[in-house]
C-alpha cells in the first residue's frame, strides 16, 4: 500500500512543472507573422509588405472624415521623418470607406508628407490585420513580425516609444 502523499506531491510537482515550462517557452504571440499584402500607393507605385522585410514597417490605418486618424496625422509625418533614417518605413493606410482618391489627395493638399499613403479598396487588408477601429497602428519588425498594436491616436513621441526596443 502506497502513502497517501504520493499522489497529491505528485500532483503538485505536475502543476509547478507545467506554469514553469509556460513562464519559460516563448510565447507564442512573439512569433505572429505579419498577414503580406500588396497595395497601390496614392503616387501610383505598388508597395508589397515582403519586399520591405529588413525595415521596421509602422502600419497606420486612417480614413479623413475620421477626428482622431486627422488628429495623428501631422505626428505621424514628423515622427515618420525621425525614423526613416533608422530604417523605418511609415504605411499610411486609407481603408478606402467613403473615400475617393480625389478626396485623399485634396485633404493630403500639395505638402509633401514623410510617409507613403496607401489605398485599401475594400478595407481588405484592415480585415486582414483584425482592424475593428480607427485609427490602429501596428509595429512590424525587420523578420516581418506583428510586435505592437495601438489603438487609438498616437500622441507627441509615442511611435518612439513604440519601437524604443524594435529598431
Amino acid at each position: 500500500m502506497q502513502p497517501k502523499w504520493r499522489v497529491p506531491l505528485l500532483i503538485i510537482l505536475l502543476m509547478v512543472a507545467v506554469l514553469a515550462l509556460a513562464f519559460f517557452l516563448p510565447h507564442r504571440g512573439d512569433q505572429v507573422r505579419a498577414p503580406d499584402f500588396t497595395l497601390p500607393a496614392l503616387d501610383g507605385s505598388q508597395v508589397d509588405l515582403k519586399r520591405l522585410q529588413g525595415q521596421v514597417v509602422v502600419l497606420n490605418f486612417w480614413a479623413t472624415w475620421c477626428p482622431y486618424c486627422v488628429a495623428e496625422m501631422e505626428e505621424l509625418d514628423a515622427a515618420a521623418g525621425r525614423l526613416a533614417p533608422r530604417g523605418v518605413k511609415v504605411l499610411a493606410v486609407n481603408i478606402m470607406q467613403r473615400e475617393t482618391i480625389q478626396g485623399i489627395r485634396a485633404f493630403l493638399g500639395e505638402k509633401r508628407h514623410n510617409y507613403l499613403v496607401l489605398l485599401d479598396r475594400g478595407s481588405k487588408v484592415a480585415d486582414a490585420y483584425g482592424v475593428s477601429g480607427i485609427p490602429t497602428t501596428f509595429i512590424i519588425d525587420r523578420q516581418g513580425r506583428l510586435r505592437r498594436v495601438k489603438k487609438g491616436p498616437l500622441g507627441p513621441g509615442e511611435l518612439d516609444r513604440l519601437l524604443q526596443d524594435i529598431i
